[in-house]
């Protein structure tokens, strides 16, 4: 037995000199789960600490919180904290209903919440809400496949919102539950009294409100977290947004991904919402440590989105010649927390795309945003009931959001250079979905709207087989030759 179980060490030890990268990406990966797993834990069961601001210290013409953004972080917040009890100001620079320019994707957890809210209910019955279930994406060298997902996942992995429809929803049934919704309120200012455990929050009219504690969901540029000092950079991120009118076009699919190899780690998008409309965006995704990757700029966004619209060989073909189209519009992306010295203080927290809560490697963010906005509602509950706001409190909320999402940053950072660096790994999925089907889409489907972390590409039943279809795929490539190029710019 003894000579067995030596036999048996020696082949694992053979197995680890010979495959360290994979045992120390394995390792790591595991290191983290099991550390997200802790943080939540803690998070779940801390008992936070004992402070002098009670609920009924609370001055008359105060607020628990006073929100900073009604957009989805700021709205979901108000709505869970309204209805834990709770007196909150939610400020809007704008009068609702107002547009955001978004790739307009509302991944499963951002579904489920707005179902809780009953937000999804009111969006289905005034037909804002299309389900996607046909898609799929085109690979780096022209290899694509659409599949269906719906039937597999036993669920859509995302829907389409315009979020001229889906802000103003959420920010109204915030309302609703007991939020004071107060648009038109630009904030320019806010100051911190400690004495009284206040903020004061002054609009540039000169209306002011004051709160216990102070939520910045301004959006990605962040001014107020900027000028707080919490934010120091801009963000690096951009994303475009056109859409196209319904009838005027060839697609026939509900998402589709497009990954030209001169944009990676970016990528063009197709989503479909009710009425036959679609909206086409243009992602560039930062990656390294210097911004984009290879010769792509910000600068470059509004070419590459016009030069696909005309010849791009998908996507012009998707689009077809009679589709009228808008005007392109243009957002910033803060990307897995960029710039953010932190998303918790005494007294205060930052969420949404104002913390950088946007996956690093989709771009995507309303899911996120409203995760967040749902864990900083709880923190706030917590704290309301112990009365400290200190940060030995208010990191609770970090914690949270580090355990629900922020623990995969990491791995769609690498992801995106990967991408970037080898292309054939985009092209290997889609060979190898082309071979396998919807259960391979599905699959894909999980891991990029959120349903499960970009680790899961790290388990044995999806890296193995993957592994494979990459050899596969440089063969074919590098090696036979028999697999061309087909994602080539059509001539201007």
């Amino acid at each position: 037995m003894a000579a067995h179980i030596e036999k048996a060490l020696e082949k694992v030890e053979k197995y680890v000199q010979e495959n360290k990268k994979t045992v120390a990406i394995a390792a790591g990966a595991t290191s983290v789960a099991l550390l997200a797993a802790y943080a939540y834990r803690r998070a779940q069961t801390a008992v936070p600490a004992r402070g002098p601001y009670t609920v009924d210290t609370l001055p008359a013409d105060a607020y628990d919180a006073v929100i900073v953004g009604a957009g989805p972080s700021g709205s979901v917040c108000a709505y869970y904290m309204s209805r834990g009890g709770a007196k909150v100001a939610l400020l809007e620079k704008e009068t609702f209903p107002r547009d955001k320019y978004c790739g307009d994707a509302v991944c499963t957890p951002a579904i489920r919440i707005l179902e809780d809210m009953g937000v999804l209910q009111e969006l289905v019955a005034n037909n804002e809400a299309h389900f996607a279930d046909a898609g799929g994406f085109v690979s780096p060298n022209g290899t694509s496949y659409i599949g269906v997902s719906k039937q597999k996942l036993g669920q859509a992995a995302c829907c389409a919102v315009k979020r001229i429809n889906l802000d103003v929803r959420v920010a109204k049934n915030a309302a609703r539950a007991g939020a004071d919704l107060k648009e038109n309120f630009e904030v320019s200012s806010a100051s911190f009294d400690k004495a009284c455990g206040l903020w004061t929050v002054t609009s540039a009219s000169g209306a002011t409100v004051r709160g216990r504690v102070l939520v910045c969901a301004d959006g990605a540029t962040s001014r107020l977290a900027t000028k707080l000092g919490y934010c120091t950079e801009p963000p690096k991120g951009i994303c475009s947004r056109a859409f196209i009118e319904g009838g005027t076009h060839n697609t026939n699919f509900d998402g589709v991904c497009f990954y030209p190899k001169w944009s990676l780690p970016g990528y063009a998008a197709i989503f479909r919402h009710p009425n036959e409309e679609l909206n086409f965006c243009y992602y560039l995704i930062p990656c390294g440590k210097d911004g984009y990757c290879g010769d792509v700029k910000e600068s470059d966004l509004a070419r590459l989105h016009n030069d696909a619209i005309k010849y791009d060989p998908f996507i012009s073909k998707s689009i077809g010649p009679n589709a009228k189209i808008e005007r392109m519009r243009a957002a910033s992306l803060r990307l897995g927390s960029q710039g953010l010295k932190t998303s918790f203080d005494d007294h205060l927290l930052i969420i949404g795309d104002a913390a950088g809560h946007i996956d690093p490697y989709t771009g995507e963010g309303i899911h996120t945003a409203m995760m967040g906005g749902k864990a900083a509602a709880e923190t706030i509950l917590s704290m309301r009931q112990t009365g400290d706001f200190s940060a030995r409190s208010t990191r609770q909320y970090e914690a949270k959001w580090r355990a629900l999402y922020g623990h995969d940053f990491w791995m769609s950072k690498a992801f995106a250079e990967v991408v970037y660096r080898c292309p054939i790994l985009l092209d290997a999925v889609a060979s190898e979905m082309q071979r396998k089907g919807d259960a391979m889409m599905s699959k894909w489907a999980e891991i990029m709207t959120n349903m499960q972390p970009k680790t899961y590409f790290l388990r044995p039943h999806v890296a193995i087989p993957l592994g494979i279809a990459v050899v596969r795929e440089f063969i074919d490539q590098k090696i036979l030759g028999t697999k061309k190029d087909k994602y080539q710019m059509l001539p201007k």
